[in-house]
């Protein structure tokens, strides 16, 4: 009888040992999957319905794409213009939980021009590859005003994508100037039940 729980024992370690070695064996590997997720869900399913957080970034933070577009800074309002080129495009880096959903974007500017910018976040594969997810435009020409975006849900993957925001003034000069961007976004749902220390 002993002998007989000895051969099970040894063998349940044995098991264990192998699926171990398996799973670090991979781990160590950090393979990355065949391909990225998907990025954008149309459906405000894919998480749950926890309140919205924003990252607000002020015009100020933008930097022309192009090295050596001339662009100028409208005083303290934290705005900018491109001082040369209507088709300029400025962009800055932005960090999010991984995991979380944007839904949407929102342009604030200073617009007394007859046309309008548009503002975008865009996505990089590391490959040459890239995709506009969501963009919104300003409107009018009265002066300081904002615009929403569609809801878009995009999820964000910071191991396989990264994330930026860009601007498009179409249009030269102080007529034409970004103040502000901001995501609204929700957190995944593992984030939600963190003590609030560990956020």
């Amino acid at each position: 009888m002993k002998l007989k729980r000895w051969q099970f024992i040894l063998s349940f370690a044995l098991l264990a040992g192998l699926l171990i070695s398996a799973v670090g064996s991979a781990l160590a590997n950090n393979t990355a999957p065949a391909a990225a997720p998907a990025l954008v869900r149309s459906e405000n399913s894919v998480l749950a319905p926890h309140p919205y957080y924003y990252l607000f970034v002020p015009g100020t933070a933008l930097r022309p794409r192009e090295s050596g577009a001339p662009w100028a800074a409208d005083g303290g309002a934290g705005c900018i213009y491109s001082t040369t080129s209507s088709g300029v495009v400025f962009n800055v880096d932005i960090q999010l939980p991984e995991g979380a959903g944007i839904d949407y974007l929102r342009i604030f500017y200073n617009d007394t021009s007859a046309s309008d910018s548009n503002a975008w976040v865009t996505s990089y594969d590391g490959e040459g590859g890239y995709d506009d997810l969501v963009n919104v435009s300003s409107t009018g020409s009265s002066g300081y005003g904002t615009s929403l975006s569609d809801f878009t849900r995009v999820l964000v993957h910071n191991r396989n994508v990264p994330l930026v925001l860009n601007w498009r003034p179409n249009q030269a000069g102080s007529t034409m100037q970004l103040c502000g961007l901001r995501i609204a976004y929700r957190m995944p749902d593992y984030y939600t039940y963190l003590p609030s220390i560990l956020r």
